[in-house]
């Protein structure tokens, strides 16, 4: 009886020693399950229970040990910013507190017991959650390699190959291809538009590269309506879409960029292209067909190849030539229409860039029959006084011929469309 009663007043005197003591520093864990290998911000507060002002250190690390099931981590947490680091003055009954980063260990997970190694620190429970699946990635100048007895692996050869041709461009891959407008017609079903563009699947290819000559390799689409604004419901009367692939010999948009100077060859484009109206039975149209085409430039009144907002005449004298490819079944007789060669001759005013003034273009084809041709001409011109704020040109269109759409190629048009387009 005598020792249960000392020993009960030695624990009761303890425990009255310990409450009169001062915690001076208290770590708050996060209340979220923390995560393997992430780092998350702990707060650690420093306070003063002295009947007076006393001097504490904010130390810009703080060792800890985390212990679980047998198992007993160390590490260091960092004060999340330097500059609180130093020695303040902590007035009686009060606390300051402070950010700390945590990195949490790797390959743990359930309940830990925090501590900071510090002397009366208090132990804090935390949550530990189950690592995440690892994903290997590379860091932006890390190589990962398949490593072998003979030398690097094949991934880093690959990764190296495509470095040495590779080279960032500001330049879009996307560019306006065929003229692009919208036209009306004299009679409300005439009406018609364009769309079409280009992408240039290497665009990103070095110069210095032997692989510079993909640059030059194309994709495109155009879509050509024919929008009957007669009818009450406004259909579309006809379509033709046209994907196509393509390759330039030379740069097309380059002022320079003549191949053949001597005769002004700028360059010369062989694509493929495939047209089809989306038609099913009697009404189903498509075509298939290769073709070549190049592009004679000659320029008048250009003094200054260097400045970039003088403006000259650029005459394009363009042949093209083509052949189909596959069955014409649907299409019977249709190179009786429209033959298998046209030329386009364009004069107009430009700049280094694009068209800046008026321009006027011809473009004649001749269908293999006798007396089946067809004569397109197209004036456009930037608007009067607010070029600068509209930018599409005024498009002025007439045609005389044939095959204007696929669905009627055999039947003869004669139409003058007004409206706006692209400049050229």
């Amino acid at each position: 009886m005598r020792r249960f009663i000392a020993f009960s007043f030695l624990w009761f005197c303890g425990i009255a020693l310990t409450a009169q003591a001062s915690v001076d520093t208290v770590m708050i864990a996060p209340s979220d399950p923390l995560v393997p290998g992430t780092s998350v911000t702990v707060e650690v507060m420093f306070t003063n229970t002295a009947p007076s002002t006393r001097q504490r250190t904010v130390p810009q690390t703080l060792g800890f040990t985390l212990s679980g099931d047998g198992t007993d981590v160390e590490g260091v947490l960092r004060l999340k910013t330097d500059s609180d680091a130093g020695t303040i003055a902590l007035a009686q009954n009060s606390f300051v507190k402070h950010s700390y980063v945590l990195t949490v260990p790797q390959r743990w997970s359930g309940v830990g017991r925090l501590n900071l190694t510090l002397p009366d620190s208090r132990t804090v429970l935390v949550e530990i959650a189950e690592a995440p699946l690892q994903v290997a990635t590379a860091e932006p100048h890390e190589q990962l390699a398949v490593t072998g007895e003979d030398g690097p692996g094949v991934i880093a050869s690959i990764e190296s190959a495509v470095d040495d041709v590779y080279e960032p461009s500001d330049q879009s891959p996307f560019s306006i291809h065929e003229p692009m407008f919208f036209l009306y017609g004299l009679n409300p079903e005439e009406a018609k538009f364009q769309i079409s563009f280009k992408y240039r699947l290497f665009h990103n290819i070095k110069d210095t590269s032997p692989l510079k000559w993909l640059q030059n390799l194309n994709v495109a689409y155009t879509q050509l309506s024919f929008w009957d604004f007669d009818s009450a419901s406004k259909p579309f009367r006809d379509s033709s879409y046209k994907p196509e692939l393509f390759y330039d010999i030379g740069d097309p948009v380059d002022p320079e960029g003549l191949i053949l100077p001597g005769l002004g060859l700028r360059h010369v484009r062989l694509g493929f292209l495939h047209e089809s109206n989306g038609r099913d039975g009697p009404a189903s149209r498509s075509l298939n067909y290769a073709y070549v085409q190049p592009e004679f430039v000659y320029d008048f009144g250009r003094d200054d190849v260097d400045c970039d907002e003088c403006e000259w005449w650029e005459l394009s004298v363009k042949p093209k030539t083509w052949i189909y490819a596959g069955s014409t079944a649907d299409n019977p007789e249709i190179d009786d229409f429209r033959g298998h060669a046209e030329i386009a001759v364009r004069i107009m005013e430009r700049n280094a860039r694009r068209q800046s003034g008026p321009g006027l273009m011809a473009s004649l084809r001749k269908g293999d029959a006798q007396e089946k041709a067809t004569l397109t001409i197209d004036a456009t011109t930037p608007f009067p006084f607010v070029q600068k704020l509209f930018t599409p040109n005024l498009h002025i269109q007439y045609l005389s011929g044939y095959s204007e759409s696929l669905l009627g190629f055999d039947q003869k048009d004669t139409r003058l469309r007004v409206g706006v387009g692209t400049r050229w």
